[in-house]
C-alpha cells in the first residue's frame, strides 16, 4: 500500500441540526432545581419574532415556531458529549433526535481578582423540533474559586451526545461541590445524567474528585482517566459492565449501532481492522476482504489493494477500493460486523493526498453523493446502481449535508444551492450571505440564528 492518502474516519452520530453558529440536572419544566440534579421552572420564551430574512430554498416558506433572545443571555447551542474539554469548539450541537437543545449562560461576570468563591449558572432547554414546546429544563451551579481555576465552561455542563444504543442523548454534568469547612476538607463530586430527547432519564453516575469532573462520554460510557498510550476503560452510566480499549480506540466515535465497532488502520499505509467495542476483539480486516473485479484487474498480482472507510448509516459503511498507487476507486457498501460485500457502487477518483472530503449519506443510508477530487457522484447504496454524475460543463458539486425529504445542500463553486438528491435537479440558490444548515434533526428540523432570535425551519420535499 504505497498511497499516502489519510482517510477521514466519521463517526455515525446523533442527528444533529443547526444553521447558524452556536456556540444540571434532571429537571422537569416547573420544578425547581440547583447544582445536583433537579428541575428549575422553564424560562419560556417571549413574544415569538418574525422571519424577516429572505426565503431560504429547501426549506418551509415560513418557520414552524421562533424564540426571542432571552433578557437574561443569549442562548447557544449545547457541547459535544464525546469530545475532550479543549476540543469543544465554537459551534455547538442544537439538534438532539427530535428535539433541540439550548443553552443559557446565566453566571455573574467575575471581576478581575476576585478572591471569593463564584457560582457558575447554567440552564438547558429541551424543545420539541416541531412545535417549540419545551419538554425539559436542565440547571446546573457549579461553585468555584476564580482565584484557583477558570470558570466552568457552559460547553461541558450541557451536551449532546449517544446513549448505549447509539441513540441520540443529552447529557448532564451536574456538580455537588462543597467548600473547605473546620476539619472537612473542600468536596468536588460531578454527577453524569443522559436523558432520551423526550426528556426522559436514562441513567446517572456520580463521582467524587476532580480527576472525574470534565471526561468525555462515548456511547453512554464514561471515559476514565489513563495515560495516552495504555488501554483505557468506559464506565457505563447508570451501571453495568465496563469497556476496556485500546486508548486510540475508547475515544474514537463509534460506527453501527449499540456500542458499534471502531477501525483500526487506514486501510492505505496499512490493512484496516474493524474492532467490535463490546468485546475488544477484531471482526475482519481488509486483507481477508475480495475487492471488487476492476480494481483487482488493475493491481499488480499479489498486491493488496487500498480500502478507506466511510460510515453510512445502522451497520454499514461504505468501503472505497482502489489499486495500490491507482486514484481510480471503485465504491461499495459493505457489513460492519462480517465485512461482507452488499453492494458494488460506481468509480471515482481519489484525491492523492490528504483526503478529507467524506460521502453525504441521505439520514434512512439509501442515497449518497461524494466528491474527492473530480466531480460529484449519487449511488443508491443498497444496489449500488449510479443515479447521477457531475457532468463537463457543471458547477463542482461539494456535497455538504442531505435532508430526509431528499434534498441535498452543496456548495456550487462561488454559490450554495439545493438539489435534489436523486436527480441532480436544481431547487434552487441560497441567498447572498446564507449559509446552509449544518444539521437537521431526525424529523426534519433546523434553526436558523439572526439578530439574537431563533427560527425553526421545515425540510421541503424534494
Amino acid at each position: 500500500m504505497t498511497k499516502p492518502r489519510i482517510a477521514l474516519i466519521a463517526g455515525t452520530v446523533l442527528s444533529l441540526g443547526l444553521v447558524a453558529g452556536c456556540g444540571g440536572g434532571d429537571a422537569r419544566a416547573g420544578a425547581d432545581t440547583t447544582g445536583s440534579a433537579s428541575p428549575k421552572a422553564s424560562a419560556g420564551a417571549a413574544k415569538s419574532p418574525a422571519y424577516s430574512g429572505d426565503p431560504i430554498p429547501g426549506l418551509s416558506a415560513k418557520p414552524a415556531w421562533s424564540l426571542a433572545r432571552k433578557a437574561e443571555a443569549a442562548l447557544w447551542c449545547a457541547g459535544h458529549a464525546a469530545r475532550p474539554a479543549d476540543d469543544q469548539g465554537q459551534a455547538g450541537v442544537c439538534a438532539v433526535g427530535d428535539a433541540f437543545l439550548l443553552v443559557e449562560d446565566l453566571s455573574p461576570r467575575v471581576q478581575e481578582g476576585e478572591a471569593d468563591p463564584q457560582t457558575a449558572h447554567f440552564v438547558g432547554h429541551l424543545y420539541d423540533a416541531a412545535t417549540g414546546k419545551e419538554r425539559r429544563t436542565f440547571t446546573v451551579e457549579c461553585t468555584y474559586d476564580p482565584a484557583e481555576s477558570d470558570a466552568p465552561s457552559r460547553d461541558l455542563h450541557v451536551q449532546v451526545g449517544t446513549w448505549k444504543d447509539g441513540s441520540p442523548a443529552v447529557l448532564i454534568r451536574s456538580c455537588e461541590n462543597s467548600r473547605a469547612s473546620g476539619l472537612k476538607k473542600a468536596a468536588v463530586k460531578t454527577v453524569y445524567t443522559m436523558y432520551a430527547p423526550s426528556g426522559a432519564e436514562l441513567g446517572s453516575s456520580a463521582y467524587a474528585d476532580e480527576q472525574h469532573a470534565d471526561l468525555p462520554v462515548v456511547r453512554g460510557h464514561v471515559l476514565l482517566p489513563g495515560r495516552a498510550y495504555d488501554d483505557r476503560t468506559l464506565a457505563p452510566i447508570g451501571g453495568g459492565k465496563n469497556l476496556v480499549l485500546p486508548a486510540k480506540l475508547a475515544a474514537a466515535e463509534p460506527l453501527g449501532t449499540g456500542q458499534g465497532y471502531v477501525p483500526e488502520g487506514d486501510g492505505v499505509n496499512e490493512p484496516l481492522k474493524m474492532i467490535d467495542r463490546g468485546t475488544g476483539g477484531a471482526l475482519w480486516t481488509t486483507t481477508e476482504l475480495t475487492p471488487p473485479a476492476d480494481v483487482v484487474a488493475q493491481g499488480e498480482k499479489g498486491e493488496e489493494a487500498d480500502a478507506e472507510l466511510f460510515p453510512l448509516r445502522g451497520d454499514r459503511a461504505i468501503l472505497a477500493w482502489s489499486a495500490s498507487g491507482s486514484n481510480d476507486a471503485v465504491l461499495t457498501t459493505v457489513d460492519l460486523r462480517t465485512g461482507a460485500t452488499l453492494a458494488v457502487g460506481p468509480h471515482t477518483t481519489l484525491k492523492e493526498f490528504d483526503q478529507t472530503a467524506v460521502p453525504v449519506v441521505s439520514p434512512d443510508g439509501t442515497t449518497a453523493v461524494v466528491n474527492f477530487t473530480e466531480g460529484a457522484v449519487a449511488w443508491d447504496t443498497r444496489t449500488g446502481a449510479e443515479l447521477w454524475r457531475q457532468q463537463a460543463d457543471d458547477k463542482d458539486v461539494q456535497p455538504l449535508i442531505a435532508t430526509g425529504s431528499g434534498l441535498l445542500y452543496a456548495n456550487l463553486e462561488h454559490d450554495q444551492g439545493v438539489l435534489a438528491m436523486k436527480t441532480k435537479k436544481l431547487i434552487g440558490l441560497l441567498p447572498q450571505g446564507t449559509d446552509a444548515p449544518e444539521e437537521f434533526t431526525t424529523d426534519g428540523y433546523t434553526l436558523i440564528q439572526t439578530d439574537g432570535a431563533w427560527f425553526a425551519f421545515a425540510a421541503e420535499k424534494a
